[in-house]
């Protein structure tokens, strides 16, 4: 709703909706001057107790923004008794400021309530007796101060702090403290009686009334005998009417389940019954009139009021429920127990039944074939090992392994040479090809199981380990949260999660606010709250807001959320060798969430339209793997083991994988058969290498994998194969892309790759074939408001970890 809008509405409105913007604030307001009138008011064995004393603390301490109101209905109660007993609770007043100055420690405000209504009062009675103070009256001053402690303690129980204000629980000992707080401010009601009706036995009686609908019959007895003893205690007489208000909550109570009318009627013949036997009690028509109001407005009073009380003060148990849920939680945890043990077992029988590298050289070397055994020239061909048949079957083994279909004729022409049989030779080296093949795919295949059972494996033990913590112990995420600030012992009363996505978690937490604390709340967010969050999640969190409410009451709200250390700018360079549309390099970035970004680059066999096809294969099926949370390493040997189930087709492909971690500030490299990658961090540099064969090459496969810490200011460099030319020396042109990589470092990321390959190929003209180059940055991800900026050349004077 609009300014102009509330405006234009009428004067009436726009008061309505002021009252409901601050209705806690005016609620507590109007409490506070009651509770302080009538507790001024309070007279105990015939004698004014300075109740006002234990208001003006508690307040004081937990709402300091309320002491005008309890001016006003503290001095305003104390006005009804005299100005002496006024000035008494000024004095009071004062001399608690003074020692609360005195004693910083805040937890003995009871025992400072008691110190100075014992100074102030005897100072007072000084005076009054001119310093012959009686013993009796002595007493009396004594029994105030312990009085006005105990009370002291009752309203701290009662006025709980401000954040929790509206959602405290009542427990018993709140409940208790409510009643004994009642009962003490209905002897400071004695004087309202209008005709033949007295307000604070109307309220007495209601009291019982709605103890005994709420609690039963064992509260409504307990209720009524406290009021009754407080009642009995505040004009030392009449001592009966303790026995009297204990009996009709308790006759209210056994006819709970008959209804309210069975209920009044018991609480009606109790009174009737004490009339009869013991006429010296003051059961007068006052009594009786009183207590037939009550009655009528019990009857009045909404069924949905009691029922809220009861479900505030008492709420119903769901222990079926939540047997049956422990049940069903111990039931799921069994079974995934179950599966897990079953997929580690499966997990160890797959690994131990990987073949030796005994096993496949003596495989690979296997001279027995049949149709040599019955030719005349064995012992010449085979006679002598490394001599013979032996070098030209290597070497066709080798070819074999390395050359397509279209030109695997030329592999037999030797054999034709030397070889009499070499039709039946050159089948049963086809065979041998095949079944080497075949028993390499049979090999990886386990080996790829492996990796993905232990990845189930490990799924499965972070489910199960996330329903026993959520499940099993009834905990949301912001109760978990809650757990652990208590446990650090972190005032909050509330925990908001907005997010949940890994890398982009966000979470608030209120915490109190007390006076002129804003910092400690800012110190205690950075310095306590986030290492809990980062422990307690794996992930680092830094503080994006605070801000200070103060509607329906003062606190701080710090948002949390993940962070993300560090950016990135990139660019890629990528051209067919023919300048066409289909080039066997393919690249891409995925970020996988917020704090984590993988960039892929793969080089297809050959510049056709198979190669284009082949390395975009690969690309996608790593992504999906990738997206699907499999473990990189996992996800390589998987696309290996799809890649390498060819028929009908020879080509392979190239990977390199570079998994930037933003929040933690690693990067790992997993490659198979691609180019180097080049780390480049001021003056110095880093060369990550590859040392297995391309995906889909070889039955079996083997993954580099390196892992490295990034900081703001490093340089990430990518290529394939058709970077650099095969005339030339490698290790040249590597210090010469370096030295361009320095020297244009500053330019802006998009057109940096461009740039450096143009100036690149000046000097070593490009090859014929696909080229590809990606350029990353990586930098600290500082805010635009914030003062600090790091400072590159610092950075540059930093030695690179090798």
């Amino acid at each position: 709703m609009t300014t102009d809008s509330v405006k234009k509405m009428p004067i009436w409105s726009r008061w309505m909706i002021w009252i409901k913007k601050k209705k806690l604030k005016i609620t507590l307001s109007l409490l506070i001057i009651f509770f302080a009138f009538f507790l001024s008011r309070v007279v105990l064995f015939e004698a004014a107790v300075p109740f006002f004393l234990p208001i003006w603390a508690i307040v004081a301490r937990r709402y300091p923004r309320y002491l005008p109101f309890v001016w006003i209905g503290g001095l305003s109660g104390s006005l009804t008794l005299g100005i002496g007993q006024t000035v008494i609770h000024v004095l009071l007043v004062g001399g608690y400021q003074v020692v609360s100055h005195l004693l910083k420690q805040k937890k003995f405000i009871p025992l400072q309530v008691a110190i100075v209504v014992l100074l102030v009062q005897m100072g007072w009675q000084a005076v009054s007796y001119g310093g012959a103070i009686p013993l009796s009256v002595s007493l009396l001053v004594l029994y105030e101060s312990v009085l006005s402690a105990i009370m002291t303690v009752f309203l701290f129980q009662l006025f709980v702090p401000m954040h929790v204000l509206t959602i405290a629980k009542w427990t018993f000992e709140r409940i208790g403290a409510a009643v004994m707080v009642s009962a003490l401010m209905l002897t400071g009601m004695g004087s309202l009686v209008f005709g033949v009706i007295s307000i604070p036995l109307v309220l007495v009686h209601l009291v019982v009334f709605g103890a005994v609908s709420v609690g039963g019959v064992f509260v409504g007895t307990a209720v009524a005998t406290i009021m009754g003893t407080i009642l009995s205690l505040s004009q030392l007489s009449f001592s009966g009417m303790i026995a009297v208000y204990a009996l009709s909550g308790l006759c209210a109570g056994l006819f709970q389940n008959k209804g309210r009318i069975w209920m009044a009627i018991g609480s009606l013949g109790a009174a009737l019954f004490f009339t009869v036997y013991d006429t010296t009690l003051p059961l007068d028509k006052v009594y009786f009139y009183s207590l037939t109001c009550a009655m009528l407005i019990f009857f009045i009073l909404p069924t949905s009021w009691l029922n809220y009380a009861q479900n505030q003060l008492f709420p119903k148990p769901t222990s079926v429920l939540f047997k049956r849920q422990q049940w069903l939680t111990d039931k799921v945890n069994t079974q995934l127990y179950d599966f897990q043990q079953f997929v580690e077992f499966i997990t160890q029988l797959v690994n131990d039944r990987f073949p030796t590298q005994k096993e496949v050289a003596s495989s690979s070397r296997m001279t027995d074939y049949s149709v040599c055994g019955t030719c005349f020239r064995q012992d010449k061909c085979w006679g002598v090992e490394d001599q013979g048949m032996y070098p030209v079957v290597e070497e066709w083994k080798e070819l074999r392994a390395h050359t397509k279909s279209g030109v695997r004729y030329r592999l037999n022409d030797r054999i034709q040479e030397k070889c009499v049989r070499s039709s039946g030779l050159i089948d049963a080296l086809e065979e041998q090809f095949a079944n080497n093949k075949l028993a390499g795919h049979y090999a990886h295949g386990k080996k790829m199981l492996a990796f993905q059972l232990r990845d189930m494996s490990q799924h499965v033990s972070d489910l199960m380990a996330d329903i026993k913590l959520n499940e099993a112990n009834h905990e949301s995420e912001e109760e978990i949260i809650s757990r652990c600030l208590d446990n650090a012992k972190i005032a909050h009363f509330q925990i908001d999660m907005l997010s949940e996505e890994p890398g982009a978690r966000k979470i608030v937490c209120c915490l109190p606010l007390k006076q002129a604390e804003w910092e400690t709340n800012q110190m205690i967010g950075e310095r306590l709250i986030s290492p809990i969050l980062h422990e307690l999640y794996d992930e680092p969190f830094e503080i994006s807001r605070t801000s200070e409410i103060q509607d329906p009451f003062a606190h701080v709200q710090i948002t949390f959320q993940s962070a993300v250390r560090f950016k990135y700018d990139y660019g890629v360079f990528t051209r067919a060798s023919q300048d066409t549309l289909y080039s066997g390099d393919a690249h891409s970035v995925i970020p996988l969430h917020n704090g984590l970004v993988a960039f892929v680059l793969s080089d297809g066999m050959g510049q056709n339209m198979e190669a284009y096809h082949e390395s975009r294969k690969v690309i996608r099926l790593l992504r999906e793997c990738l997206q699907h949370q499999m473990n990189p390493e996992t996800a390589m040997h998987t696309l290996h083991y799809v890649m390498s189930l060819k028929h009908h087709s020879d080509l392979y492909a190239t990977l390199d994988l570079a998994l930037l971690d933003l929040q933690q500030g690693k990067l790992w490299s997993f490659k198979a058969g691609s180019m180097s990658t080049y780390l480049l961090r001021g003056k110095d540099s880093v060369k990550i290498d590859s040392q297995s064969v391309p995906i889909g090459f070889l039955p079996t496969l083997s993954v580099d994998a390196e892992e490295r810490i990034v900081k703001d200011g490093d340089i990430l460099v990518m290529l394939s194969d058709g970077i650099f030319s095969p005339d030339d020396s490698l290790e040249e042109q590597e210090d010469e892309l370096i030295r361009l990589m320095r020297k244009y470092e500053t330019l802006p990321t998009e057109s940096l790759a461009e740039i450096l390959v143009s100036e690149f190929n000046r000097k070593y003209p490009a090859a014929e074939d696909d080229r590809t180059l990606i350029v990353v940055k990586v930098k600290h991800a500082v805010p635009e408001w914030s003062l600090f900026s790091p400072s590159y050349r610092n950075n540059s004077r930093e030695r690179m970890v090798k």
